[in-house]
């Protein structure tokens, strides 16, 4: 079973936010400052696991005063859809997120819009109510930005490719960047069980773009960062490796879309292909590990039913750098 919160080295608090109802498939992180300079949240998931979020600092002991900034790595709804709902409960928190997502928190109806289309009516109801960020809350974020939590400093990376709204945080003390969606997905209990971390990239649409998501994971992957902070799921290192790793399978995926640019159900054909290049990477080493999919069936879940998105990411970018 799975803990809903976990300490981290480096006084970091990893809070399953049970997207959905279903474990390890979201994180939050609350990071301890020094001093008397609080406390930062970063992610608050959909606005179905805010009260997961109440929950978790009312146990590790974090007062709503406490909490003086609240970080979003990007604007999708499963990273910040539950932003508007807790921003009313940590009242003195500042909101950290980048320029071009800004305009949606304030005002979410072009967002909730967009994310019914991909996701569908049922999805977003589980995913809860979006509401709208007070304007005056928000601080746009780019590059180099520093957010000072007494002596411990987090910096800002600007990391597009996965949305053109995506920063990176990076937490000096530990080493570590809070990664969002740029580093891709990791399944922690699979990379435990089969001793090798089991990981891929996320590309959905409509604004994947492959040429800087390769860039930034190039720079993520040449830098200082120790550990990742995986927004889906967890905490995870050797860095470089990680980032390798995924580099090496958004290089395939890129290249395996191109068979399918031309073909007729493009993106069911190509996610279907996405899901057996993955399955085809594990099954030896589940087999010989004497591990079935239902053991792990959340991470499976996390690792294959996102794939039809990230296909149709994947095939419009193609179609865009082909114009």
């Amino acid at each position: 079973m799975l803990e809903k919160i976990i300490e981290l080295k480096g006084d970091i608090w990893q809070v399953d936010l049970e997207e959905r109802g279903i474990p390890g498939w979201t994180a939050g992180y609350y990071i301890k400052g020094e001093g008397k300079s609080g406390w930062m949240l970063i992610e608050t998931g959909p606005a179905s696991s805010a009260e997961r979020l109440f929950d978790a600092a009312n146990i590790i002991g974090i007062s709503p005063q406490q909490v003086k900034h609240i970080g979003v790595t990007h604007i999708h709804v499963d990273h910040a859809g539950g932003l508007g709902v807790v921003s009313r409960y940590f009242k003195d928190a500042q909101i950290w997120a980048h320029p071009v997502g800004e305009r949606h928190l304030v005002d979410p109806t072009r967002l909730i819009e967009g994310s019914r289309a991909v996701y569908g009516e049922k999805k977003m109801q589980e995913y809860g109510e979006v509401l709208p960020v007070p304007e005056g809350r928000i601080r746009s974020v780019l590059e180099g930005e520093i957010i000072s939590l007494g002596g411990r400093t987090i910096e800002v990376w600007e990391t597009p490719g996965h949305a053109r709204h995506h920063v990176c945080f990076f937490d000096h003390k530990t080493k570590g960047i809070f990664s969002g969606d740029t580093a891709g997905v990791y399944a922690p209990h699979l990379s435990k069980l089969l001793n090798h971390p089991v990981a891929r990239p996320a590309t959905p649409g409509p604004d994947f773009n492959g040429e800087l998501m390769l860039q930034n994971l190039y720079r993520l992957a040449r830098s200082e960062v120790q550990n990742i902070y995986y927004t889906h799921f967890g905490a995870a290192s050797p860095a470089q490796l990680l980032l390798e790793l995924v580099i090496g399978q958004l290089l395939m995926h890129m290249h395996i879309a191109k068979d399918y640019l031309k073909e007729e159900d493009a993106v069911h054909k190509l996610g279907k292909a996405l899901q057996d290049e993955i399955k085809k990477g594990l099954r030896i080493s589940m087999v010989e590990k004497n591990i079935d999919e239902t053991m792990v069936s959340n991470e499976m879940k996390l690792l294959m039913d996102p794939l039809f998105d990230s296909a149709d990411g994947l095939l419009a970018d193609l179609r865009k750098s082909r114009q």
